[in-house]
């Protein structure tokens, strides 16, 4: 019997999706896809629930940002700033209810190359 998955993202609009292996006619990178980031956002998730639900001073804090840094790293290595920004759009849509998430993430991402600056 399968399980159903826990979490649910969202998907990009049908507008900004493209087939697998076709390349864009001004020859830019192909945006991420919801299968590349799902995986981030799912790791960030978790590490900003321990984050919550601990103390919010001490090595422990380093710790998750470091942590939070290491994902982005890995989001921009898949598709940079673009897929960082649909990372952070799933991180958010998994859970409305908590807002400090989004403050915590560009915090820790700030600086960081393709980031917001």
């Amino acid at each position: 019997m399968k399980r159903s998955l826990t979490t649910s993202f969202a998907s990009p609009p049908p507008s900004q999706h493209q087939a697998p292996n076709t390349e864009p006619a001004d020859g830019a990178p192909l945006p991420a896809t919801w299968r590349e980031t799902a995986p981030i956002a799912a790791a960030l998730i978790a590490i900003l629930s321990a984050m919550e639900s601990g103390s919010k001073a001490g090595p422990a804090v380093k710790a998750y940002r470091s942590a939070i840094r290491r994902q982005e790293q890995d989001a921009a290595t898949i598709g940079g700033p673009d897929a960082m920004e649909v990372v952070l759009r799933q991180v958010i849509e998994a859970a409305p209810d908590q807002a400090g998430r989004e403050v915590a993430l560009t915090e820790s991402w700030a600086g960081l190359p393709g980031w917001r600056t």
